[in-house]
Formats: structure tokens, sequence, C-alpha cells
């Protein structure tokens, strides 16, 4: 089985029909996904789209054979990969997890094509699907080959025979690009917030969830390569404007 697994190929006609497949049924039988730009997701989500991958795809494979050995994890911290696998060698179990962060933020409020493996997604249950797709893979590559790379030919053939992808790079929303588009606000900007009922002034050093804004401060706890001190602040994008001033030290 498996390898038969490792030769498995889908002509396109096949790939579209089951994906179609899939859409339609986790739509009708999720209580969170009440249209193609769901507003929630749970993990039961995530395990209940695996299995219907598992059924269409693969013959119910990972069910037979791996089927406590797989769980699902979504998070918020998880700002640039869309997907991740991780396998815990101690107990050869595989969690999969997907950012909510990301897909929360496409087809919102920025208005773009989105593709997600090389392929065109319309709303975020494709994202969605796409990104498990591609952590599918990893997960196949895992169970018949013992380690697993996408930027090696072996994972991209696996990919492209299976799920059509004719890339392994996702193109959803990042922070930094929706504080860009949304708020004008890049790293490197000079910004202005307001914190405890006073104005400061900082430095724009990274784009998450958050802003992190370094602030001057003589008694702050970060110096720069010409001896300034900083303090450093996490600030919501909305709660930020760009300053053309300089810095207002604590």
């Amino acid at each position: 089985m498996k390898k038969d697994l490792a030769n498995l190929k889908y002509t396109s006609r096949e790939i579209k029909k089951k994906s179609k497949r899939i859409y339609r049924q986790i739509l009708a039988e999720s209580e969170n996904f009440d249209c193609g730009n769901f507003k929630a997701i749970g993990t039961d989500d995530l395990a209940n789209l695996f299995e219907l991958y598992d059924r269409h795809f693969f013959n119910r494979f990972f069910h037979r054979n791996y089927r406590k050995k797989i769980s699902f994890r979504l998070s918020r911290r998880m700002t640039r990969a869309a997907g991740r696998i991780a396998y815990m060698k101690h107990d050869g179990a595989y969690t999969i997890s997907l950012s909510t962060a990301l897909i929360s933020q496409t087809f919102h409020d920025v208005e773009r094509e989105v593709t997600v493996n090389g392929i065109v997604c319309h709303d975020r249950l494709e994202a969605t699907m796409r990104v498990l797709e591609h952590e599918i893979i990893h997960l196949l590559e895992w169970v018949l080959f013992g380690e697993t790379s996408c930027s090696k030919p072996r994972f991209r053939s696996l990919s492209r025979n299976i799920f059509g992808h004719t890339d392994v790079t996702h193109q959803l929303v990042t922070q930094a690009e929706r504080a860009h588009k949304k708020f004008n606000l890049r790293v490197g900007d000079e910004a202005v917030f307001e914190h405890d009922g006073k104005t400061y002034r900082g430095v724009i050093s990274r784009i998450t969830k958050r802003a992190t804004v370094m602030v001057r401060d003589s008694d702050g706890h970060f110096r720069d390569f010409h001896g300034n001190m900083y303090s450093k602040y996490y600030v919501p994008l909305q709660h930020l404007s760009r300053s053309k001033g300089g810095y207002e030290s604590n």
C-alpha cells in the first residue's frame, strides 16, 4: 500500500472533482462553516477536513494506520508559515497546525488575487484546503520515507501528482501587507501612539499580530549600535499613526 501511495497520481479532472466534493461536504457538515469565507474554525473542522481528504484521496490509509497518531491545532502565533507539521519521534505521533492569523485576515480588508501552492483561491475555505493539502504531503513523506522537505523534487512531484499543486508557497495576506495597505505602516517607519495617557514616538521594528515599536528611553533595556537606549512596546496597528517627528523619551 505504501508503494502505491508513493506512485499515486490523479488527473486534473479527478482532482477538481474530489476537491469540490470535499468543499461541499465540509460546508454541509461543519457548524462553523456557514460559507466559504467562514468567520470561525475549530480543530474539529480541521480534523473532519483531513478525514475527507483521507477518504477521497487516500482510500482511508491514514485512518487505518495512523488513526490515533495524528492531531490538529490552530495557531494565531504563526504569522509567516501558513501550516506546519511536527513529528514526535518518541511516540510516532504527528501534529498538523494551521495559522488562523493568516487565514482569517485573508479575504478580509485587502483585495487582491490569492494563490496557495500555485492555485488561485476564491475564499478562506479554499485557502485552508490548499494549506492542509501541503501539510498532508509532508505527512505522506514522513510515513513513506521518514523525512520531508518541500524544497526537494520528491515533495513537488507528490504534491503535483496528488493535488495538482504547481508551487509550494502561499500568498496569503500577511499582517505586514495588511499594515501597509490599510494603515500605511511599514517596518522602519516612525510612528506615534498613546499609552497610559502619554504620547510616544518610536520606530516600528516588527509587524506580526501587533507592531513592535522601539521608543527612545534612557532607562530602557535595549541598546542600538550607537549606544542609544530603547524600550519596547507592542501596539495594535489601529492605534498607530505615522510620524515625521523625532522621538519622545520617557
